[in-house]
C-alpha cells in the first residue's frame, strides 16, 4: 500500500510538472482506461499512469522532488537517464537521486516504453492483435503480460482475461508453474537417538522456498550392495542420514493432470489411508538420474557437449511417474543456465509447456499439437527440454523433435521406445534400483507424521511396527514395488494373484531354465515374465548395464522347489539310463549344508576341520563341538527352509535351518547341538554354555570377512524369526564353519569384523569376538563318504579317482553363499 501511494504521488507531481498541454493527453488516456475494446492500442494499455513522465525535464523532475537543482544542466529526462553520470559527477549525489522512488517510476516508465516498442515491431498494436498472438511473444515480462490481459478482460474478450488460447488449442494453466516450482520440501532421516516406535527414524519440513541438500554425485552413484543394505547417507544440514526427501505441491503434478482437489476427493487407496496424491517420493535413485542429467545439459550449454536422448527405465510399480517426472521437472524449473527457456511435459496422451522467463504453463491435449508448438520455437532459436512419460495413451515419442533434450521414463517390458531408440541410436539408457527396506519404512514415518499433522490420527493409534510388519510379508510376496506394497488390499491381492499366474505359466516343465536364470540374471530377457522379475542396475558408466532378478523371495522359493522336484523326477528316472560316474558329478554339484545331515560324513568332515585362532591362540587351542561323538543333536536330522515373511517359530535342535533369502547377512545355515566344545571360554560370572550354535558359510574365496552392520542384521533377523533367540542368545556357544571347494584357496587366518561406523559397532564386536571359527575343504575323503551314503554302495578306487579329479565343481549351489 505505501509504495502504491508513493507512486500516485510520483505520477500527480509528474503531470502538474508536464504542463497544461500534457494534461488532455493524460486525461485520454485517463478516458480509454476504464472502457477498453479489443481495437484499444497496447500503447494507451501499458502506458496508462505514465503520462506527461516523457516530456519532463530534468530540472522540473529535481525541483519537485528534491526542491533543488544540485548545480547540474538541465536536459530531457530521456537523455539523462542514458547517462546519468554525465550530468552529475558527485556519486552521493547521484546515488540520492537514481535510488529515489520517483527515478525508480521512470525506470519503469522507460521499461514499458522499450516493451511498447518491442510489440510493435512484432506488428502487434491493438489488443485484438495481442490476442492472437498472446503465446507466440516470448520474452515478454510478467508485468507486461499482466495488463495486457487484464485489460483483454475488460474488453470482454471471450475465454477470460486470464486465460491465452492459442491457434493450436494451447490453454494456460493457473497457479501450475508456481506449483511446481515453489515445491515445499520435506526430508525422512534416520538416527539411532530417534524412538524405536518411530523405526529410529524422524521426518522435518523446510520452509516454502528453501531447497533440500540432497544426495552428492558419489552417495547416489554407489553401486547397489544386497549383502549389505543401504541405510542412508549425511548430508550438510541433517541431523542423521538421509532417507528420503519428499516434494510437495498444492495444485498436483502433470502425471495427475494438475487436478489436486479431484485427486483429494478420490477414495485413498494407500495401505497407511493417507492421501499421497500431490507428494513425490524422492529417492537416491532419483537425484543420480539428476546429476546425469545436469551434467549433460551443462556440457550442451558450454558448447562441449550434444544434445542426446535419456530413457530412465524402472521395474513396473516403482514410482517413475509420481517422483521421477515430477522431481525432473523441479529440477529443470531451477536450473541455472537462462538459455534453458522451455521444459514440456508429455503425459497420458497430452503436454504441459513451461515457459522459464514468463513463468507460465500451458496445456496442450493433443500430443500433436504440443510438438507443432516446440518445434514453431526451435524454428525462432529457443532451447528447451522435454519429459516423456511413456505410459497409458502415450504414443508418438518417436516424431519428437532432435533439437530440444528428452528424457524418456518407462519400464523394461514396454516396447514403444525400442522405435524411438531405432530412431535416435544415441539415446542412453539409465536405469533405476527398487526402493530398499529403509526407504519403505520412511515412507510409513513421512505418511504417520502427515496423518498426526493434520489430525486424521492421534498419538496413541502409531503402530509403525504392525505397518512395517505387512510391509515386509508383502515385499516377500510381490517384490519392493511401491504401488502394490503401500496400495490398498484390494491392489495387493490382485498383484498376489498376477505373480503366482505368471509363476505357474513360465514354471510349467521350465522350472530349471528359471533355476538357472536365478544365478545367471544377465541371461534373463523379457520373456513374458514381468511379474515375476526385477530390474537391478548392475554397472554404471556409458552406457550403464542392468540385470533382471527375482522380483521377491517367493518367487525365488518358489523357482527352486518347482526345480528341485523336477530335478528328482528326472533323476528318478534316469537313475538305469545314465553312468554311476555321471551321478557322481551331479551329486557333488548338489551338496553343500546337507552334508552335516549325515552322520559318518560329519564325523570324517571334524577329521578335516581347521581352527582359525584368535591373536595368541594356537590351531590345538580349541576344537569344535562336532569333534564330540556323543554330543546330543551333533547331527541334524530335518532341515527347515525360513524367509523374513514367515510366521516365527522356535529354534530347537536337531534341525538345519536355511533361509530363503539371498542376501541373508553373515551364514547360509545353523543348526543347535546340545553340547560345547573344548577349550570353550565365557565372561567371569556368566553361567558356563550348555549349547552351541554351529553357524555354516560356503564361500569360494580364501577370504570371507564380515562387518558389525551385517553381524548386527544377522542378530536382528534371528529375533525376527525366532521366538526364543533374545532369551537363548547370551547363553550359547558360538562356532563358524567355513565349508571351501577343494580347489579353494583356503582359509588361513581369523575373519574380520570391521566397523560400519554405527551405534551399534561396540556390541557387534563384542559378538563377534566370541564366535570360535572353522574351516574345512570338501576333499576327496568327504565327498566319497557323502556319495556313498546317498548312494548306499561302495565307492570303488576309479570312482575315487573321478571324484578326486573333479575341477571347478560348484558344490554352493543348495548352500546359498556367493551363488545360488
Amino acid at each position: 500500500m505505501a509504495k502504491r501511494k508513493v507512486k500516485q504521488a510520483g505520477r500527480k507531481a509528474a503531470t502538474d510538472a508536464a504542463g497544461r498541454s500534457l494534461a488532455s493527453s493524460k486525461a485520454a488516456v485517463a478516458r480509454v482506461s476504464g472502457t477498453w475494446t479489443l481495437g484499444s492500442l497496447v500503447r494507451n494499455v501499458l502506458m496508462e499512469g505514465y503520462g506527461g513522465l516523457g516530456d519532463m525535464s530534468l530540472h522540473d523532475f529535481l525541483m519537485k522532488h528534491f526542491k533543488k537543482t544540485f548545480g547540474v544542466k538541465n536536459a530531457s529526462l530521456a537523455v539523462f537517464m542514458g547517462d546519468p553520470s554525465y550530468y552529475v559527477a558527485d556519486e552521493s549525489v547521484l546515488g540520492k537521486i537514481t535510488s529515489s522512488s520517483p527515478y525508480m517510476e521512470l525506470m519503469e516508465y522507460k521499461a514499458m516504453r522499450r516493451e511498447v516498442n518491442r510489440l510493435h515491431n512484432m506488428g502487434i498494436y491493438s489488443l485484438r492483435q495481442w490476442a492472437d498472438a498472446a503465446d507466440n511473444v516470448r520474452n515478454i515480462s510478467v508485468q507486461v503480460r499482466g495488463k495486457l490481459n487484464t485489460a483483454l478482460g475488460s474488453a470482454g474478450h471471450s475465454g477470460g482475461p486470464m486465460r491465452d488460447v492459442d491457434a493450436l488449442g494451447g490453454e494456460l494453466v493457473e497457479d501450475a508453474y508456481d506449483s511446481v516450482f515453489y515445491a515445499t520440501w520435506s526430508y525422512v532421516w534416520r538416527n539411532d537417538e530417534c524412538p524405536e516406535r518411530w523405526l529410529w527414524m524422524g521426518a522435518a519440513c523446510l520452509m516454502p522456498g528453501e531447497q533440500l541438500h540432497l544426495w552428492s554425485e558419489a552417495q547416489a552413484d554407489a553401486p547397489y550392495d544386497p549383502e549389505e543394505p543401504w541405510e542412508g547417507d549425511e548430508v550438510p544440514g541433517v541431523c542423521g542420514k538421509l532417507v528420503l526427501a519428499v516434494l510437495s505441491t498444492w495444485e498436483g503434478w502433470p502425471h495427475m493432470l494438475f487436478d489436486a482437489e479431484k485427486a483429494h476427493r478420490e477414495r485413498v487407496d494407500s495401505l497407511t489411508g493417507h492421501n499421497t496424491a500431490c507428494d513425490a517420493y524422492i529417492r537416491k535413485e532419483n537425484v543420480r538420474v539428476w546429476h546425469i542429467v545436469r551434467e549433460a545439459l551443462d556440457e550442451c550449454f558450454e558448447g562441449e557437449g550434444v544434445v542426446h536422448p535419456f530413457l530412465v527405465i524402472g521395474t513396473s510399480g516403482s514410482g517413475k511417474s509420481s517422483a521421477m517426472g515430477p522431481f525432473l521437472l523441479n529440477q529443470l524449473l531451477h536450473y541455472q543456465s537462462e538459455r534453458l527457456e522451455g521444459v514440456v511435459y508429455f503425459v497420458k496422451g497430452e503436454a504441459y509447456l513451461f515457459h522459464r522467463q514468463e513463468k507460465r504453463v500451458v496445456h496442450y491435449r493433443s500430443q500433436v499439437c504440443a510438438v507443432s508448438r516446440i518445434n514453431h520455437m526451435i524454428s525462432i532459436g529457443v532451447e528447451g527440454y522435454i519429459i516423456f512419460d511413456i505410459g497409458e495413451g502415450s504414443r508418438g515419442m518417436e516424431g519428437l523433435p532432435r533439437a530440444w533434450g528428452i528424457v524418456l521414463i518407462a519400464s523394461p517390458d514396454m516396447k514403444d521406445f525400442h522405435e524411438f531408440e531405432a530412431r535416435q541410436p544415441c539415446t542412453l539408457p539409465i536405469y533405476i534400483n527398487c526402493y530398499e527396506d529403509v526407504e519403505f519404512k520412511a515412507v510409513l514415518v513421512w505418511e504417520m507424521r502427515r496423518q498426526l499433522a493434520s489430525n486424521q490420527i492421534n498419538w496413541g493409534s502409531v503402530n509403525l511396527r504392525n505397518y512395517w510388519e505387512v510391509v515386509r510379508k508383502r515385499i516377500h510376496m510381490v517384490g519392493p514395488l511401491p504401488r502394490y506394497v503401500l496400495g490398498s488390499e484390494e491392489c495387493y491381492r490382485c498383484r498376489v494373484i498376477d505373480v503366482k499366474a505368471a509363476l505357474s505359466r513360465a514354471l510349467n516343465g521350465r522350472a530349471e531354465h528359471y533355476a538357472y536364470l536365478l544365478s545367471h540374471p544377465d541371461k534373463w530377457h523379457m520373456d513374458g515374465t514381468t511379474n515375476m522379475m526385477k530390474l537391478v542396475r548392475a554397472q554404471s558408466g556409458c552406457p550403464e548395464e542392468a540385470r533382471n532378478e527375482a522380483v521377491c523371495t517367493y518367487v525365488r522359493g518358489r523357482i527352486l522347489e518347482e526345480a528341485m522336484e523336477d530335478f528328482a523326477k528326472r533323476e528318478l528316472r534316469r537313475d538305469v539310463l545314465v553312468s554311476f560316474e555321471k551321478r557322481c558329478v551331479s551329486t557333488l554339484e548338489a551338496s553343500g549344508l546337507q552334508a552335516f545331515m549325515i552322520g559318518s560324513v560329519v564325523t570324517e568332515v571334524v577329521q578335516h576341520l581347521k581352527y582359525l585362532p584368535r591373536e595368541g591362540e594356537t590351531e590345538r587351542s580349541r576344537s569344535s563341538v562336532l569333534c564330540r561323538p556323543a554330543a546330543r543333536n551333533r547331527v541334524p536330522t530335518t532341515f527347515h527352509r525360513f524367509s523374513s515373511a514367515d510366521t516365527p517359530v522356535e529354534m530347537v535342535a536337531e534341525c538345519l535351518y536355511k533361509p530363503a533369502e539371498k542376501n541373508f547377512p553373515v551364514v547360509g545355515g545353523f543348526f543347535l547341538v546340545d553340547a560345547v566344545g573344548e577349550g570353550v571360554s565365557f565372561p567371569e560370572g556368566a553361567e558356563a554354555p550348555t549349547q552351541t550354535i554351529v553357524l555354516l558359510q560356503v564361500t569360494r574365496p580364501g577370504d570371507h570377512h564380515t562387518t558389525t552392520c551385517k553381524v548386527c542384521r544377522l542378530r536382528e533377523r534371528l529375533a525376527a524369526s525366532f521366538i526364543n533367540w533374545r532369551e537363548m542368545e547370551s547363553r550359547l556357544s558360538y562356532e563358524m564353519i567355513y565349508v571351501q571347494h577343494a580347489n579353494s584357496a583356503a582359509i588361513a587366518t581369523r575373519q574380520r569384523c570391521s566397523r560400519s561406523g554405527t551405534v551399534g559397532d561396540l556390541a557387534s564386536e563384542r559378538f563377534w569376538g566370541g564366535v570360535d571359527q572353522f574351516r574345512v575343504k570338501l576333499e576327496a575323503p568327504i565327498a566319497k563318504l557323502l556319495l556313498q551314503e546317498i548312494y548306499d554302495v561302495k565307492i570303488t578306487e576309479d570312482v575315487a579317482a573321478i571324484v578326486r579329479d573333479l575341477r571347478g565343481v560348484n558344490i554352493t549351489a543348495v548352500a546359498g553363499a556367493d551363488s545360488e
